[in-house]
């Protein structure tokens, strides 16, 4: 008999088991390749943003664009108008482009991770003023680090982004970007994509590491408060209701508050702003107390607000460890940091 090919009879005991056969060691494996995609698919938007804006000056200046004279006109470097309009491509593309790639490097269909199931009306639009009220008392804290940090000397602003409109094709544009494209790209991204592909181990990883790397993407210390909640609430409701236009409604919502002051101080002056940005702040608070209201009122008499329980997926041992220790999540919270406190001295 051939030594060399000779292999034992199997007699059920474990040892015989090779260890990449492990389904354990493969689940684990299957994690954290999945983590650490996701991380770089997060941190390839960023050389994607500055390739496109690097691009976009060329153009400009190619065109005649003198821009070392913009002065108070411009965001960033770039004419107001011509940067929400960057900024709604470098959006698209810087977003959307890593994570479509993530999907097909995993050969995942995205009908799979987009879904659109139904949710009712009547739940529909409660759950939308419930998330978006959640995200808005998350500005509190945030507001409260800011103002700790401005008192340090530091950079305090919670939102990471400028914003400023001086003629109608500015606050055109602006509206574009930040409560049209924002919203549908992000959402995309971190939780029709992140949130739905990490639900194989379970809802309550997905919901988690989607909105830590949600989070993490802002590179800001001072909005941290602010954007991981806002991330969890919406990769709740998505996990929940499987229903990605919840979220985008909610993100819309989110963005087109924050924005409709500045568009109110261009139409009708400081005054009118700081009434518009109070009556957004309390009309989201009446409303989505009472729709929390109206929703634990038909939870607790027969009126299920969700289909299912949270679902626990795959069991995976040390599963909070593998989401976090590969080289792509590793490399993200590095980047994060460095990141995030060079803004802190961007005063």
């Amino acid at each position: 008999m051939n030594q060399q090919n000779y292999m034992p009879p199997y007699d059920g005991s474990a040892w015989y088991v090779p260890a990449w056969a492990d389904p354990q060691k493969l689940e684990q494996k299957e994690l954290r390749r999945a983590s650490s995609r996701l991380s770089f698919a997060v941190l390839a938007s960023l050389p994607i943003q500055m390739l496109l804006s690097m691009l976009a000056s060329l153009l400009l200046m190619f065109c005649g664009v003198n821009l070392y004279a913009l002065g108070a006109n411009s965001i960033g470097g770039f004419p107001a108008t011509a940067y929400y309009l960057l900024s709604s491509v470098v959006s698209f593309v810087s977003i959307v482009l890593p994570f479509s790639f993530f999907l097909f490097l995993g050969k995942r269909r995205l009908e799979d991770t987009i879904l659109v199931e139904k949710t009712g009306a009547l739940n529909g639009v409660l759950l939308v003023f419930a998330g978006l009220f959640v995200c808005m008392i998350m500005n509190i804290p945030a507001n409260l680090i800011s103002q700790l940090l401005e008192q340090a000397g530091l950079n305090g602003a919670v939102n990471t982004e400028s914003f400023t409109v001086n003629s109608a094709a500015d606050l055109v544009t602006m509206f574009l970007s930040v409560v049209l494209v924002a919203p549908v790209t992000e959402e995309f991204a971190f939780r029709g994509v992140t949130a739905a592909v990490m639900r194989r181990w379970g809802d309550w990883p997905a919901v988690i590491f989607s909105a830590l790397i949600f989070a993490m993407a802002h590179y800001s210390f001072q909005a941290l408060p602010v954007v991981l909640m806002g991330g969890f609430v919406m990769a709740l409701l998505y996990v929940r209701t499987r229903n990605i236009w919840i979220n985008i409604f909610v993100h819309f919502l989110n963005n087109l508050i924050a924005t409709l002051p500045i568009a109110v101080e261009y139409l009708f002056g400081t005054d009118a702003a700081q009434i518009a940005d109070n009556a957004a702040f309390f009309a989201v608070v009446g409303f989505g107390i009472s729709a929390l209201v109206i929703l634990l009122v038909r939870h607790f008499t027969g009126h299920p607000v969700f289909r299912s329980p949270m679902q626990h997926g795959i069991p995976v041992r040390n599963k909070a460890l593998q989401l976090v220790v590969n080289p792509g999540f590793i490399t993200y919270f590095v980047c994060f940091i460095a990141m995030a406190v060079i803004a802190l001295y961007a005063v």
